[in-house]
């Protein structure tokens, strides 16, 4: 601006007149401001870096707390634990289909995975066990018949 627009007195842009050092002024100031703006954003990227650091520090200490009240004044004590910021556990109701599906996916998974309790187990002798093994019959996958292609010539 100094050195090319020094001998215009006046620079008229969207309707407003400028001088020289008045746009000077402007643009210096909208700069500043956008340098302060990445600075700020520094300053708070650095303080979200240093809440989640302190944060994993904390939840381990807020969980021990929250079993600590829980274990000196009792589930029942619901007054207690909300000075504390806590809400107390809430108690899942299940339905009895939900419960029938349930027992019947574990049964299904115990029986696929062949899974036995302790008791199963100990009917379970190396006679009773071992089974004869009839190898698989081996599939045979016919060749793909290959069909011969003529050479690609290169286009000049």
């Amino acid at each position: 601006m100094k050195k090319d627009l020094a001998s215009v007195t006046t620079i008229t842009l969207n309707g407003v007149d400028y001088t020289a050092a008045t746009l000077t002024t402007l643009l210096q100031s909208f700069i500043d401001l956008a340098d302060a703006a990445v600075t700020a954003r520094a300053s708070w990227l650095i303080a979200v870096q240093k809440e989640a650091v302190m944060l994993t520090q904390i939840l381990g200490v807020l969980s021990a707390l929250k079993a600590y009240v829980t274990l000196k004044f009792g589930p029942g004590a619901v007054d207690t634990q909300a000075d504390f910021g806590f809400s107390p556990k809430k108690a899942v109701t299940r339905t009895v289909e939900e419960k029938a599906a349930s027992a019947a996916k574990a049964r299904a998974t115990r029986a696929a995975r062949h899974t036995m309790g302790s008791d199963q187990e100990k009917a379970v002798t190396g006679a009773s066990v071992a089974q004869p093994v009839t190898p698989a019959t081996p599939t045979t996958n016919p060749t793909p018949a290959v069909t011969p292609q003529a050479p690609v010539t290169p286009k000049s």
